[in-house]
């Protein structure tokens, strides 16, 4: 959908992730915890995959122990569909993959004399709608610091996905689990329930309109007091992502320049950065629906925005109404449009002649089988 944009809007997915990267280049955390969907497909472009590899293992090498799971947008449905490209990562060396589905796995992490337990489950497709994934899956408390990494919707927080998602239950949740890594909702939201602090970091970019309004996107860090090791401190790190905005047009049933009638609207909040969604409405005539050229009103926006999604769905041809006559019969309509014409006429000898004539003619009407 953004025509000859799209090379431009794939490196602001990059740009965006390489935020996180740089940060975790100069803070050199213990642990990076990507909670899946690092790909948006099974089978990534080589680009992308190449500029990961590279990225993780520089963070291996200074010390940073990334641990991933797979989310429902790479993690394959089949064998048919190959293995995730989360297993090329760990087989680099250069990360974790967390890839039990039904199980969880687990890695320890030593950071000085504290055992960090991370536990793992990778998207199951195979949770029917509103199931709770967690249902029959057991945990062992094996660490010190305990991490429990998902990617479903977790009970209380909100969601703008689909109904039939699976749905963690809090009461799932081991009480000893200290931090829950959430992915999935690409809003950033947390809460601590109980000894547990659960957060969504939400997305790093802005993937589609659902997520127009989110204020911020961005990626959490967090330091635990390694002696009271319950003492969390967590802060929001925003990066920069390009704006969505969603434009509403009613187009009136009479206008007579409706592209400039439309355009004219929209550069009211020209903005060169942003993705416009343009929604034009109203019901019109056939007149102005003939004016009317959707490629002609993104031709002439393409310079005010980054690009035009024009969403004219709900603009409707209203049909004009045409009054239609009583239906006459021969004689009748003569005999009335004869009466019309003698009562307009205000000449005596002409109206004495349009008589004479209505006469004549309903007589020869009659003689041809008129009724």
């Amino acid at each position: 959908m953004f025509r000859h944009k799209i090379m431009e809007r794939k490196m602001d997915f990059w740009l965006s992730f390489k935020k996180v990267l740089e940060y975790a280049e100069k803070a050199k955390p213990h642990i990076m915890l990507i909670s899946g969907d690092l790909y948006d497909r099974v089978n990534p472009r080589n680009p992308p995959r190449v500029n990961i590899l590279k990225a993780f293992r520089h963070l291996s090498n200074i010390g940073v122990k990334v641990l991933l799971i797979g989310g429902h947008h790479d993690t394959p449905r089949s064998v048919e569909e190959g293995a995730s490209p989360l297993e090329e990562l760990a087989a680099s060396g250069h990360a974790v993959y967390l890839s039990g589905v039904k199980k969880p796995s687990y890695e320890h992490i030593k950071v000085g004399d504290v055992d960090v337990c991370v536990m793992g489950l990778t998207f199951n497709f195979w949770v029917n709608a509103g199931e709770d994934p967690l249902e029959n899956v057991t945990f062992k408390q094996e660490g010190d610091f305990n991490i429990l990494m998902l990617h479903y919707p977790i009970e209380d927080f909100t969601s703008t996905y689909r109904s039939g998602d699976p749905v963690v239950k809090l009461s799932r949740i081991p009480k000893w689990v200290d931090y829950v890594a959430a992915g999935h909702l690409h809003r950033y939201q947390k809460a601590r329930k109980g000894g547990t602090l659960i957060v969504y970091p939400g997305s790093t970019e802005r993937k589609s309109f659902l997520e127009e309004k989110d204020e911020v996107k961005g990626f959490v860090w967090i330091e635990v007091d390694s002696p009271g090791l319950k003492d969390l401190k967590l802060r929001f790190i925003e990066v920069p992502t390009r704006k969505m905005m969603t434009l509403t047009y009613s187009l009136s049933p009479s206008s007579k320049t409706p592209i400039s009638d439309v355009v004219s609207y929209a550069r009211r909040n020209a903005d060169r950065n942003a993705i416009l969604r343009l929604k034009v409405t109203g019901k019109v005539s056939l007149d102005v629906l003939t004016r009317y050229r959707r490629e002609a009103v993104i031709r002439s926006l393409m310079d005010s925005f980054f690009t035009v999604i024009l969403d004219d769905r709900d603009l409707r041809y209203e049909a004009e109404r045409v009054e239609i006559a009583e239906r006459l019969t021969p004689l009748t309509a003569f005999r009335e449009y004869m009466d019309k014409l003698i009562e307009k006429e205000s000449d005596p000898e002409r109206r004495e002649i349009l008589e004479i004539a209505k006469d004549v003619g309903l007589r020869r009407l009659e003689e041809a089988g008129a009724w």
